[in-house]
């Protein structure tokens, strides 16, 4: 795809931001296959949007150091705050809004698709009749923290990022259900974790497919439970979660090539599902204590 095309299908896409912001983003993931949430990265000079109304919910943080002064209008009435690196924003939905800022602002936005929210409000609120409570400025740590996990996945292009960034995402959703709703979270129970037929099927699965990307919603649908229940059963039983069984079984794999020998590492990392060479020598040292090639020598 060329450059132009490229910013041809980010200007598309149905999950990004309205055109409000000059310049485009520094970064986005509109090319990379996530699912259930879409990233935005701005650096913007100070200024100010037009009155615009978003039909899902944007979570934004302030990424720089600097503090700003941010006026929000939301529908005639003002709010005021001060923003600083790790302030977070939860954007109103269905109503007219609009921001002005008085110094250099960096945003990293996380666009959550409707379904992500419903699906979780089921699992966790037993209705997906919820609407997350409009948020100018707050601190929460996880949030940040997520929004800084999916930017450094995003631009590290790891092989598997899918299945991180949609476990992610849950892990988002939930927290912004029990936090930030206007309804109260039940109490959820995982009966019996995760049947040791069906978690042969996910491993085994897993295990035939090291060298692709694997998604939550395939791996959930193998083990025919919900996204929420799955991830919470599988690191019952396995003490992992999906997105790190995956990262170990991967190793595992290339530490049999390695003995077999007869394999570049580079060709090693791809057939493991790793994005590069690099990206295998990270996790195997990490796994293992030692690089691969430490470990072939051995």
């Amino acid at each position: 795809m060329s450059v132009q095309e490229t910013a041809e299908s980010d200007a598309n896409h149905p999950q990004r931001l309205p055109d409000i912001f000059e310049p485009d983003p520094i970064l986005a993931s509109y090319n990379d296959g996530w699912s259930k949430v879409t990233l935005e990265a701005h650096n913007l000079p100070p200024g100010e949007t037009p009155e615009y109304c978003l039909d899902r919910y944007v979570v934004s943080m302030s990424m720089g150091r600097r503090r700003v002064q941010v006026k929000q209008v939301i529908e005639g009435k003002s709010h005021q705050a001060t923003f600083f690196q790790g302030t977070v924003v939860i954007c109103p939905v269905y109503s007219p809004h609009s921001f002005r800022w008085d110094n250099e602002l960096q945003t990293l936005s996380l666009n959550l698709k409707s379904e992500l929210l419903d699906q979780n409000a089921i699992e966790l609120l037993g209705t997906d009749c919820v609407e997350l409570i409009p948020q100018l400025a707050f601190q929460d740590g996880l949030v940040y923290q997520i929004g800084l996990a999916l930017q450094a996945e995003l631009r590290s292009q790891n092989s598997g990022s899918r299945l991180y960034a949609e476990t992610l995402a849950n892990t988002l959703a939930i927290h912004l259900l029990r936090h930030y709703s206007e309804q109260s979270h039940r109490s959820i129970t995982c009966n019996g974790g995760l049947p040791q037929h069906k978690l042969r099927l996910v491993t085994d699965y897993i295990n035939d497919y090291l060298d692709r990307e694997l998604s939550l919603k395939e791996l959930a649908a193998i083990a025919q439970m919900s996204q929420y229940h799955f991830c919470r059963a599988f690191k019952q039983v396995i003490g992992l979660s999906p997105h790190q069984y995956l990262i170990q079984q991967r190793v595992e794999r290339a530490k049999q090539l390695l003995k077999q020998g007869g394999m570049s590492l580079g060709t090693v990392a791809i057939s493991c599902g790793f994005s590069h060479q690099s990206h295998l020598h990270r996790h195997f040292k990490r796994l293992t204590g030692v690089t691969p090639k430490t470990f072939l020598n051995s």
